[in-house]
This record gives C-alpha cells, structure tokens and sequence, in this order.
C-alpha cells in the first residue's frame, strides 16, 4: 500500500508540474526574477537590492570594458 501511494505522488507531482510548464508556454510570457525585471525598459536600477543582480553586474562590466577600449583607440588614432 505505502508503495501505491508513493507512486501516486509522485505522478501527481510530475502532472502538476506538466501542467504549470503548459500553462506558461501558452501564456507567452517570460519568467522574470523580482530584481532587474524592470531593467529592460531603461529604468536605472529596477529594484531596491543593495548591490545590483549578477546579469546587470556583468553588462555594467561589460559596457565599461567596450567605453574603455574606445577611448584607448581614440587615443592612439586608430579610429
């Protein structure tokens, strides 16, 4: 009996599971963390996290690497 019920379980998990991945492919909407969500529409800092989310750490970074490498090519002439 306990391994009936087990197995029931298990398969009502995995349906509840099936069915929340069906209803947000259907719903065509993307799954969005509570810190940058925002971000997307231009808004300087999304939330109120003391320290930005990692995704937004790394496109700061990378948009300082991409200002600096600029400006060494305008100091050397190569553009």
């Amino acid at each position: 009996m306990t391994l009936m019920t087990f197995l029931l379980s298990f398969l009502g998990i995995c349906l509840a599971f099936f069915l929340l991945a069906v209803g947000a492919i259907f719903a065509h909407k993307t799954i969005k963390g509570s810190c940058g969500s925002i971000d997307d529409m231009g808004i300087e800092k999304a939330c109120k996290c003391e320290k930005p989310c990692f995704a937004r750490r790394l496109r700061m970074n990378r948009e300082a690497a991409k200002k600096k490498k600029e400006e060494m090519k305008k100091e050397l002439g190569l553009e």
